[in-house]
């Protein structure tokens, strides 16, 4: 019974990871015409059907166990309570504060589902929540599975910079002229440039760890596809998506700075960047791209990347040198990871000081080159400046119950455009009169619409996903890629929104890794008594 019923746990787990991480990205109905609802109705169905097969084995095997008498908790020491960790209860908390944003809501028409075109509702939150448990849970490693996901993430990839070359396999801007906004700015299966950036940069950091920590020829597919991932980023249109790639490449290096092996994977990877952007100076890539990014992308694609280029084909070939000949390993002391830590923290001071001297002093904002992203003003970031002051003066404007709770999931542009008169328009417009849904940043988002209490749940769920992973890189480096993809979502987050195509994927993806810290923790228990 217990053998037929651990299969059936597999069987629903690996279902469930499939329809969401390898179908739901490739999933069109109708081409892009009304693609958002065709992606928000699967993964609702797929959500519902798989959750309703996890309640009701848990419940069968928890009234078996009761008429046995037996209620095992699987950990008991460290950061766990009962085989529940720090990272279970921001999701419990989470999913328990998002019924009461709804209870508390004047817009409960909106918050079930969430507004019109994003369906970020409380029924998205709630499936969200028990994707991660039913995957935390039940989920066993399959080669298989992930040699679909796989599949499918380098598909996506590949698709997009097709498309973004002038070629259209699927025929998906059949009746598009090359000039038109949905051609320029809708992409692959994903659709929007911001959605498609989103699934970037939670499945690029899975591609770019498995050319790092492969193994013999594997490492040749494995190092093609963290290319064709790579390239996707570059030419996608969203400039949040450099950041994302920034961040997923930090990690990595803090990863691979505890020996030179993988120091050298890393130089290894890291060249991918230089050769994508080097060849397509070279081959003179005629590209489609969004109006708004297109002079910056050709001062990108310069004959300077082959200097970076060479000097780190270079770099890497006289480190693998000295590490054959002498077979000394000067990273296992550890001094080069916390001299690297001291600079990032150095850097990162850095950065904030000339941000906030540019915000002060006009004759310092020249000194850095005057550039627009400096200034903080309300055109910063495409009118993001501007919709975000707005969002967080009317968070403090809405009372304290709603300060707490928030004014509903995904009510923001009810709130601000009802209550606030908001007097802002999308700078770039799907059709007259477009507006903003969302703060166009999650953080901020999820402030105003789940209030003081949902948006720490949330980013509490994310940051002790990142130190529970980092605690347990040791004993098992696929939590690097765990941490590279949080890492990743959150940077890119910080200007973008969540949605049904990447946002159920980064939970997928910290439940999974969950899986593995559970077990990592129940070795440890048995060794330990």
């Amino acid at each position: 019974m217990e053998t037929k019923y651990a299969g059936f746990q597999k069987t629903v787990a690996s279902a469930y990871l499939l329809s969401i991480f390898a179908a739901l990205p490739l999933y069109m109905r109708d081409g892009f015409y009304m693609l958002a609802d065709a992606k928000y109705l699967f993964f609702r169905s797929v959500s519902m059907i798989f959750l309703l097969l996890w309640l009701s084995g848990a419940a069968l095997s928890g009234v078996c166990r009761w008429r046995r008498g037996h209620f095992p908790g699987e950990v008991r020491r460290g950061r766990t309570w009962d085989g529940h960790s720090g990272t279970d209860g921001f999701a419990i908390c989470f999913a328990l504060f998002s019924v009461l944003s709804y209870v508390f809501s004047a817009y409960k028409d909106t918050a079930f589902t969430g507004f019109s075109g994003w369906y970020m509702g409380l029924l998205t939150q709630l499936f969200l929540v028990g994707g991660y448990f039913l995957v935390s849970r039940w989920h066993e490693r399959e080669k298989m599975v992930s040699g679909i996901v796989w599949i499918s993430v380098t598909a996506v990839c590949l698709l997009g910079v097709l498309n973004r070359m002038g070629y259209d396999p699927l025929g998906t801007y059949e009746g598009m002229d090359w000039w038109e906004w949905n051609r320029r700015n809708l992409i692959s299966t994903v659709g929007n440039i911001n959605w498609y950036c989103g699934y970037l940069v939670v499945a690029v950091p899975l591609l770019l760890y498995c050319f790092w920590a492969g193994e013999g020829w594997k490492r040749i597919p494995a190092g093609a596809v963290a290319f064709v991932g790579t390239a996707a980023i570059f030419l996608q249109g969203s400039a949040s998506g450099i950041v994302g790639l920034g961040a997923m490449y930090a990690v990595l290096l803090f990863a691979s700075l505890k020996e030179l092996r993988l120091l050298l994977r890393f130089l290894e990877t890291v060249l991918l960047l230089p050769l994508f952007c080097f060849l397509a100076w070279l081959i003179r890539m005629d590209l489609i791209l969004p109006y708004d990014i297109e002079e910056i992308v050709e001062r990108i694609f310069t004959p300077f990347w082959g200097i970076p280029l060479w000097l780190l084909a270079v770099g890497a070939v006289a480190l693998r040198m000295i590490y054959v000949r002498t077979g000394k390993d000067c990273l296992k002391d550890g001094r080069a990871l916390r001299a690297v830590s001291l600079l990032g923290a150095v850097l990162v001071l850095g950065a904030v000081l000339v941000l906030a001297g540019c915000q002060i002093s006009d004759e310092i904002w020249r000194f850095f080159g005057g550039f627009s992203f400096l200034r903080l003003d309300s055109a910063w970031g495409s009118g993001r400046g501007a919709v975000w002051t707005a969002a967080w003066k009317g968070f403090w404007r809405s009372g304290f119950t709603s300060c707490l709770y928030g004014v509903g999931p995904d009510c923001f542009a009810r709130y601000f455009y009802e209550q606030e008169s908001l007097a802002l328009q999308a700078p770039i417009l799907w059709e007259e009169g477009s507006i903003y849904a969302n703060a166009h940043n999650e953080w901020l988002n999820m402030l105003v619409n789940q209030g003081i209490l949902g948006a720490a749940a949330y980013l509490g769920f994310f940051l002790s996903a990142f130190a529970r992973f980092w605690k347990r890189r040791e004993g098992n480096p696929r939590m690097t890629a765990g941490m590279m993809a949080v890492a990743a979502y959150g940077a890119n987050q910080f200007f973008s929104f969540g949605q049904v195509v990447a946002t159920p994927l980064i939970f997928l993806v910290i439940a999974v890794c969950e899986k593995e810290c559970r077990r990592i923790d129940r070795e440890k228990e048995r060794l330990h008594g």
